[in-house]
């Protein structure tokens, strides 16, 4: 009897224990990739050799990492010898479409020669895989003038990936989507830090829109540190976001070098760096947005905002802390142009420098049919509004790209005039040379600020809000705990958490049933390190995000 105890709990220990993962070596296992992704359990490494591999691979639900021997060694030559080959077979090279989660990570390939319809490189549906160190390259989507996208990149279906430290370049996409390096569509959320994105083309019969990175339908991505440069967006209507265009989104866009990018339509060129459109609104903080053109064909294409377009109904993004400089649109709005199609929502623009931009009229900045509220900006020509300044920024040396202020106590020769010229309720997030330079209060341009000014809430349960709002932390920066307050229009489930910078969950604060009304939630940073976090609030299909400053 003890021997038949002995062996059944023997049997149950060996039985239950979890499977140990394993490393499948390609082609030393197998000859494929996808044959070792088929052999593979949750929790393997696929590992391959340098080589070209001419397949199509499927995840199939497999939440494993798949590497070249970047994965392991850290020698980024084996991202160029380790090719992914679509072979233009009419097939995105890779696909996620099983609910792959962020565990599962390709990391380390050239990925190349993809076409399809959507995803010409890679083509995620309702996952949520990490994409990292890899190149992206020469791969085409078309969907015949339909609304297909995404030549590097799609994202759709409620997929919500991490896209980090790759190169998406030198990708096309023929359709009404966009997207020719990235596409985001249909309530997507990816976390898209620090790639380069560049030389990418977008062409589309109708409207064309974000050759760099488009946002759709409901798609509210972090767009965080990123280059994104000498992308085209053509069409044979308009042209909309070289760089980045949000329709019907409300994207975070941070940290980014937006440059040299093209918005051109026959029928008119709108917003070179940036297009917001159809009830956008975007975060739009602390990005260098320079030599973007809006271009069209004469004499009917109307063009405006060579830096950032607003239009085309009800968009009301937040403008903080950039430096917009050396942008054309050929009619209105060299650095930035404000067009409603539908009723106007009054414009805020803070902390921003408008410079060397230029259009045959209203070179820096242009509204039409509605009120652009200006404050505490430099402006080259001037402009009315309080705290506005015409000066000279000095940059220490923007024929390199180099746009951070001169200052003295640096080693530069001079100060820049918008040192501690920024708005008051708004202090810089560090005070270093290589960020703010004055200890009053923000510097104007993207190498200032970090706060956002506190809004004053009216406390009174006896009145319900009239919309779901996030309002901004207070106080913020903060350097232990700070409070987060929000609204909702009626009881029903919400969610409120917090994320770093690399779209990592940090903390949860709220996750049940709440009453309509005014609500606050304490977040406690011990254990965290300085630097910028996100808060995001989700209520019903409904996600409003605040970016928040930890100062240690």
């Amino acid at each position: 009897m003890k021997k038949a105890i002995a062996f059944m709990a023997v049997f149950v220990a060996v039985t239950f224990l979890p499977v140990l993962a394993t490393i499948i070596n390609i082609p030393a296992d197998y000859p494929t990739i996808q044959q070792g992704i088929n052999a593979s359990v949750d929790g393997d490494t696929v590992l391959v050799q340098p080589g070209i591999y001419v397949e199509n691979i499927n995840f199939i639900g497999h939440n494993i990492v798949l590497g070249s021997l970047f994965l392991t060694i850290g020698d980024t030559s084996y991202i160029s010898q380790t090719v992914i080959d679509g072979d233009s077979t009419g097939s995105s090279v890779v696909t996620f479409g099983n609910g792959e989660d962020s565990t599962t990570i390709i990391k380390g390939f050239t990925i190349r020669n993809g076409f399809s319809t959507q995803g010409g490189g890679i083509r995620c549906e309702s996952s949520s895989p990490t994409i990292i160190n890899n190149r992206i390259i020469h791969n085409i989507t078309d969907g015949h003038g339909s609304e297909q996208g995404g030549g590097g990149i799609y994202c759709g279906y409620e997929s919500n990936p991490t896209i980090k430290d790759n190169t998406i370049t030198e990708n096309e996409t023929i359709g009404y989507d966009g997207g020719a390096g990235i596409l985001c569509k249909d309530n997507s959320d990816p976390i898209i830090i620090n790639n380069i994105v560049s030389g990418n083309e977008l062409y589309s019969g109708g409207n064309s829109y974000g050759a760099g990175i488009s946002c759709l339908n409901d798609s509210d991505p972090m767009i965080i540190s990123n280059t994104i440069k000498e992308n085209f967006s053509g069409a044979w209507s308009c042209g909309l976001g070289g760089g980045i265009s949000c329709d019907s989104s409300n994207p975070i866009i941070g940290y980014n070098n937006i440059s040299s990018n093209t918005a051109w339509g026959s029928s008119g060129g709108y917003g070179g760096g940036i297009s917001c459109s159809d009830n956008s609104s975007p975060i739009i903080y602390n990005n260098i947005i320079e030599g973007n053109v809006a271009e069209g064909t004469p004499p009917w294409g109307y063009t405006i905002g060579g830096g950032i377009y607003i239009g085309r109904r009800s968009c009301n993004p937040i403008i903080l802390s950039n430096t917009i400089i050396g942008n054309y649109a050929r009619d209105y709005g060299g650095g930035i142009g404000v067009s409603y199609w539908g009723v106007p929502i009054p414009q805020s623009v803070i902390n921003t420098i408008f410079w060397d931009n230029s259009a045959s009229e209203w070179p820096q900045i242009y509204g039409d049919t509605v009120d652009i509220v200006v404050s505490f900006c430099d402006i080259q020509g001037g402009w009315s509004g309080e705290g506005n300044i015409d000066a000279d920024p000095l940059f220490r040396d923007p024929g390199s790209g180099d746009f951070h202020l001169m200052s003295i106590a640096c080693g530069d020769s001079a100060n820049s005039p918008c040192i501690d010229a920024g708005d008051p309720a708004i202090l810089d997030s560090l005070l270093d040379c290589s960020w703010g330079l004055g200890g009053l209060r923000s510097d104007m341009g993207a190498y200032g600020g970090g706060d956002s000014a506190t809004v004053d809430i009216i406390d009174n349960d006896y009145f319900l809000p009239e919309e779901i709002t996030l309002m901004q932390n207070y106080p913020n920066p903060f350097n232990s705990g700070t409070i987060i307050r929000f609204s909702i229009v009626r009881s029903m489930e919400v969610r409120l958490a917090v994320y770093d910078i690399l779209g990592r969950k940090v903390r949860t604060l709220i996750d049940e049933y709440k009453q309509a009304g005014f609500h606050t939630a304490n977040f406690d940073a011990t254990g965290l390190s300085s630097g910028v976090y996100f808060c995001r609030l989700r209520v019903g299909e409904a996600i409003e995000t605040r970016p928040m400053v930890l100062l240690r």
